[in-house]
């Protein structure tokens, strides 16, 4: 799986660059199959270092990604919107190269789901900590700071003085006291 995955990955930057040629330089957009190529790349160069780690995961979830972006290309050939351009086609295969690279990962990897699980466990993690930090952050304590100093829910800074009402105290039955309000 190592050498398939790092075949796929050169085959995938390969592929990217030439949809990036064919789209006429158009952006960073075209560009992303040869990045997420490349990283797939260094995810299959990396198979093997760890004990406990597999970077395959890693690689499965960017052909993922890779097969979502090229997703409109497969949907443009298929209902022949653009049946003659170059750089379509190349999306659409980029997209089934993705899909045969999952299917294979699949397969071949021993208990995969049970390795993907740990991995979405680790990518949820790691995300929760760093999504809930940046919201806190910017968005949570700006806010909270900014009501705690320019608004006063409970009417603790300024009560107001009509609502005092001064009471005599002295003898008073049952029947006054009873009746306090």
């Amino acid at each position: 799986m190592k050498i398939l995955t790092i075949c796929f990955g050169i085959l995938l930057t390969l592929l990217g660059a030439v949809y990036y040629y064919l789209t006429g330089l158009a952006g960073f957009s075209t560009l992303l199959p040869a990045l997420l190529g490349s990283f797939v790349t260094l995810f299959g160069v990396l198979q093997g270092k760890w004990k406990h780690k597999n970077p395959l995961y890693g690689a499965i979830m960017l052909a993922i990604l890779t097969f979502i972006s090229a997703a409109k290309g497969i949907y443009n050939l298929v209902s022949g919107q653009a049946a003659g351009d170059q750089a379509t086609i190349l999306q659409a295969v980029i997209g089934i190269l993705a899909v045969v690279f999952v299917g294979l990962g699949v397969v071949l990897i021993k208990n995969f789901w049970r390795g993907w699980k740990a991995f979405g466990q680790f990518l949820g993690n790691w995300l929760a900590r760093v999504v809930l930090t940046f919201f806190y952050f910017t968005i949570f304590v700006p806010f909270a700071l900014g009501v705690r100093l320019f608004s006063d829910p409970l009417q603790i800074k300024k009560r107001p003085a009509e609502l005092w009402r001064p009471r005599a105290t002295g003898d008073q039955k049952f029947e006054d006291v009873a009746r306090q309000f």
